[in-house]
């Protein structure tokens, strides 16, 4: 008996056999065996279980999880496509989608989620590349696993970066999936550092090209010599022409100089007070706006159709859009900042300008307190001529600096490239080191997850889970035989082992919840399928097969047997019969009949054989060209069509062996 809540009945109009199109209805089981033919609607019935659970519905014209509302009506009779189903606790779980004049409205759906359909989530992780798998198992199986056990499978120059990425992105998590979020994130900043460098590294090569030659540390200081020297000169040559001063003229200039300077320090205050006033009074621009104009800029310039920061590419329409967008929020700060800015620059120029004045009195006061009244200087020149010397000389230095500046922009820019690329590669050492981590703890956990797995298996299947093949990583499931690991199992057996693995992960899930398996159908063979029911009986969720044959012999206790064939023609006939197990029936044991079918060879196939091998799925021409001993080795190791070639000469090969997982099962009929 389960313990968890379940679909003890549904009630659905899917795909409906009454002539109205009313809605049928069917009572469940725990463990519910729907026996028939292709067309008596065991389909029907596991669709609007998933549609009353999860909102969506398999095998829709060949999809796999339907939650399209106009692809689902497909499935109804008329416009409307109503499901309930009512569980064992007292709840249930409806589905509504309706088309109303030609629009199809936004279904309704209160179920429990699909996180009750576990079968999904585990055939989609295990129908993938091995690391999803393995990542996927970790999370099921990893329950028990402690900070303690992942940081002694990393090492230890990483401890720390694991723990400030884990801090964050760990919240509320168990130490397992916490280690598979680190993984993702490394993995996720790895990528974004490259396309940030690469990024960079374009815009840096636009602007190296436009740069001029990097004037070294002496020219400058020629250049600032330079520029020294010109305004001595001028100095002089403005001296020289007034003629030489009285003792008299030098005390009275030397007070007034003396006084000159004081305003001008008295003024730069004033100006300087004036300057921290209004920029306190500036508006915030926004981070970022002057780099992002410069980046989209050079972008623009060059016509790129990529982002020149993550290289996505977004066309060069879009990246003019962002030069437009940038370029207006600097605007509008700017004109929400003009009168400070003017006001701001006055001042600033204000304040310059009492820096030259000061230093040109202290010079001239240097130059009349220590010059002797008659004192020549064969430096000086025309007033004029000086005048134009210290203009070219600062003209010159101003330029060199610029070009200076730019450079140590460009250097500035490629150390944190520089710095990238070392981020880039921490994050990359981080995510290998979590990927071996995760592998370290499969091995720890796989022993103990494929005891449980096996516990819902036939005794006689043997679960085993292979995670490395000499040095390579993989993900293989399968079972064991003669001590070694099959993976090219039947349709049936791999849906068997889907089934029996979300048994095993539905152990974590809250035992409020409820926990609906539905395994494909795939198929069954009397045998297999009495030995996989018994081996469901322990699971404490819902289990509803689909199947076109009976279980051999007795049915397993605590199952339910409904036949669709006879419940179908209810809903057509408008009768209500008991949908429960049928009396067992004596068992008439009929002599077989040993008719012979001849192929072309001249080898035969008993009729028993071949109406077996037709119920495993081999066509009627494959069949009779087999020969007997091909045909005994198909039935007895239950090898499926898709797996075999059948030869001219009766004969056969594999042709689809040692699949490493081969779980991408077609939909059910």
């Amino acid at each position: 008996m389960s313990t968890r809540p379940y679909v003890e009945h549904v009630y659905s109009n899917l795909k409906s056999p009454r002539t109205n199109g009313d809605a049928w209805g069917i009572d469940l089981g725990p463990k519910t065996l729907l026996v028939g033919s292709n067309t008596s609607h065991k389909s029907s019935v596991v669709q609007s279980i998933e549609l009353a659970i999860a909102g969506s519905a398999d095998d829709v014209i060949g999809r796999s999880i339907v939650s399209d509302a106009a692809l689902l009506l497909t499935l109804a009779p008329g416009d409307e496509l109503g499901v309930t189903a009512r569980l064992s606790d007292g709840s249930t779980a409806n589905y509504n989608a309706r088309r109303e004049e030609g629009k199809v409205k936004r279904p309704q759906h209160d179920g429990p989620g699909s996180d009750s359909l576990v079968h999904r989530s585990v055939a989609a992780a295990l129908s993938g590349s091995a690391t999803t798998a393995r990542k996927a198992f970790l999370e099921w199986s990893g329950d028990n696993v402690t900070r303690d056990d992942v940081l002694l499978s990393l090492p230890e120059e990483l401890h720390n970066k694991y723990a400030d990425i884990a801090k964050h992105r760990g919240k509320n998590l168990n130490e397992t999936k916490t280690l598979i979020e680190v993984l993702n994130y490394a993995n996720s900043r790895s990528r974004e550092l490259s396309k940030e460098v690469k990024g960079a590294e374009l815009i840096l090569e636009s602007i190296g090209d436009s740069l001029e030659a990097k004037p070294s540390d002496g020219d400058l200081d020629k250049m600032r010599f330079a520029v020294a020297e010109a305004k001595e000169i001028l100095d002089v040559s403005i001296a020289q022409s007034n003629g030489g001063l009285t003792l008299e003229a030098k005390q009275k200039k030397v007070v007034e100089l003396t006084e000159k300077r004081d305003a001008w320090i008295d003024y730069k205050a004033q100006a300087e007070l004036s300057i921290r006033d209004l920029k306190s009074q500036l508006p915030h621009k926004g981070e970022n706006v002057d780099g992002a104009i410069a980046i989209v800029d050079v972008a623009v310039k060059h016509e790129l159709d990529v982002c020149p920061v993550c290289s996505s590419s977004v066309g060069l329409a879009h990246l003019k859009n962002c030069q437009s967008f940038y370029q207006e929020q600097s605007n509008t700060w700017e004109t929400q900042s003009q009168k400070l800015l003017e006001s701001i620059k006055a001042a600033e120029e204000r304040s310059a300008g009492c820096d030259n004045n000061i230093v040109a009195l202290d010079h001239e006061l240097r130059e009349i307190e220590d010059t002797a009244l008659t004192k020549v200087d064969s430096r000086a020149l025309p007033v004029s001529e000086a005048q134009y010397r210290l203009e070219a000389a600062m003209s010159a230095l101003g330029k060199m600096e610029t070009v200076n500046d730019r450079w140590s922009d460009l250097t500035g820019a490629q150390e944190r490239i520089q710095s990238f690329r070392v981020d880039q590669e921490n994050y990359r050492s981080l995510r290998i080191a979590c990927e071996r981590s995760i592998g370290f703890l499969l091995s720890e956990q796989a022993r103990t997850f494929s005891q449980l797995v096996q516990r819902f298996l036939p005794d006689a299947w043997k679960f085993k889970i292979e995670l490395v093949d000499g040095e390579r990583e993989v993900f293989r499931m399968g079972f064991e035989r003669n001590g070694r690991l099959h993976c090219a199992l039947s349709g049936a057996e791999w849906a068997t082992v889907i089934t029996a693995v979300s048994m095993a992960v539905t152990s974590q899930m809250n035992k409020d919840k409820p926990a609906i398996l539905i395994p494909y159908d795939r198929a069954w063979d009397t045998r297999t399928l009495s030995a996989v029911m018994r081996g469901f009986l322990s699971f404490d969720g819902q289990v509803v097969i689909a199947s076109t044959v009976r279980p051999m012999g007795r049915p397993p206790k605590g199952w339910t047997i409904i036949d669709m064939d006879e419940v179908s023609k209810t809903w057509v006939e408008g009768e209500k019969k008991p949908e429960e197990p049928e009396p067992k029936k004596k068992r008439v044991k009929k002599t077989p009949e040993r008719r012979k079918v001849r192929n072309e060879g001249g080898l035969s196939v008993i009729s028993r054989s071949a109406r077996k091998l037709q119920e495993m799925g081999y066509a009627i021409s494959d069949v009779l060209t087999m020969s007997k001993e091909t045909a005994q080795h198909l039935i007895s190791n239950n090898i499926q069509p898709e797996l075999v070639e059948i030869q001219s000469d009766g004969g056969f090969k594999i042709i689809k062996a040692e699949n490493v997982l081969p779980i991408s099962l077609p939909p059910s009929p």
